[in-house]
């Protein structure tokens, strides 16, 4: 009589085909990311303090104002400088991140040796002559906007924040905005998805031919049709995979959570500017060698800064915390409808992105957009288990 399937000893047996030294170096690479992260928060509200406290911006405008006032003009060249430095220390923060995460998966092995510190640095501010210039034109206007409406200035700017935020993230894929696509080609793999589309009711009419790189594909659509897209390394890949990954697409598709996450971080970017309408003019009496007389000068722009940092951090937990949910719901609906558990947890291993494998809950937290790789590998065991083995 055969042992009863036991899902913990099975994902210990899926585990163990990651090299030993790679799944150690994962988790050295996530602990320097983390790190990284908590200081690097520390240093950017550090500079912006620093700013505020020896009144660089304040000279600036007693320069620019030294033959009368000049609100706008000062508006605009104090938020671009105070954009311009926070952008480039976030740069170096970002590149010395990512520069010696990869050295440590490098020197674990399974990945290519990254690119030179001064490469990732140069990439990281490849946006910030952008940034600088958008900060430039919308400041200057954010900070009219709370002087002609101080008590609701925060709605016109949560609505405003939101439309681009959906516009940006949302609506693209809703319209299934995509190139010109041909039908994709016959193959095992195109054929177990039509089946699942069939048996999902998913209203999509075909397969579509996916120009991506690797092994990728996509479920878009919301005013009309669902598109199902395919690359050719899924195309190629093995049916019960194949129809694994894309019954994991069509879970978010059906539960809308690419809309959600976006209504989420945009309900927390707006409650974000109700803290800014409260707490920008005490935190910037403590930070200020001047203090400003209200929150619209633009010499609270260090302080609005900070507040702002730490919305967006806030928002990105919040997003994280919905989509590692999300993914959880979307392995779900795969395993309930494609039922190819084992198809699920080999398309797993095979896109692992050399995260740490079991990481600590507050990493987790802050760095995971999906769950990590042994805990998604156990729920698809799980339901395994419970289905029979």
């Amino acid at each position: 009589m055969a042992a009863p399937f036991d899902p913990a000893a099975a994902t210990a047996d899926w585990l163990s085909h990651i090299p030993a030294a790679q799944r150690l170096a994962a988790q050295n690479a996530m602990d320097w990311r983390m790190t990284v992260w908590v200081m690097g928060g520390l240093v950017m509200i550090g500079i912006a303090a620093l700013i505020a406290r020896n009144d660089s911006l304040g000279a600036i405008r007693r320069r620019l104002e030294a033959n009368g006032p000049q609100p706008w003009l000062s508006a605009v060249a104090l938020s671009g400088g105070l954009t311009l430095i926070l952008l480039a220390v976030s740069a170096v923060i970002d590149g010395l991140a990512y520069w010696r995460a990869d050295m440590v998966l490098f020197a674990g092995g399974g990945v290519p040796k990254p690119p030179g510190f001064d490469v990732l640095v140069a990439a990281a501010a490849s946006g910030l002559p952008l940034g600088v210039l958008i900060a430039m034109a919308l400041v200057p206007l954010w900070l009219g906007l709370m002087r002609w409406r101080p008590r609701t200035w925060p709605l016109f700017a949560g609505g405003f924040m939101t439309a681009i935020i959906l516009g940006l993230s949302w609506l693209p894929s809703a319209l299934g905005a995509s190139p010109a696509l041909q039908p994709a080609a016959a193959s095992p793999a195109r054929d177990a998805v039509l089946a699942l589309i069939a048996q999902t009711h998913l209203p999509a009419s075909g397969v579509l031919a996916w120009p991506a790189a690797g092994l990728d594909g996509d479920v878009i659509g919301g005013f009309g049709p669902a598109k199902v897209l395919m690359g050719s390394d899924l195309l190629a890949a093995p049916p019960d995979q194949a129809s694994a990954y894309v019954g994991h697409l069509m879970g978010h598709y059906v539960h809308g959570d690419t809309l959600i996450v976006c209504l989420i971080a945009s309900l927390v970017i707006t409650a974000g500017f109700f803290a800014m309408q409260r707490w920008t003019l005490p935190l910037a009496k403590l930070m200020c060698r001047r203090p400003p007389p209200d929150a619209a000068d633009p010499e609270a722009l260090p302080a609005l800064a900070v507040i702002g940092m730490l919305t967006l951090t806030v928002a990105s937990l919040a997003a994280g915390a919905y989509l590692r949910f999300a993914n959880y719901g979307a392995d779900a609906y795969s395993l309930d409808n494609a039922r190819a558990p084992d198809g699920l947890v080999a398309i797993l291993e095979r896109t692992w992105d050399h995260a740490a494998v079991d990481p600590n809950p507050l990493e987790a937290a802050v760095l995971y957009t999906h769950p990590p790789l042994a805990s998604r590998i156990a729920h698809a065991l799980a339901w395994k288990a419970a289905h029979g083995g």
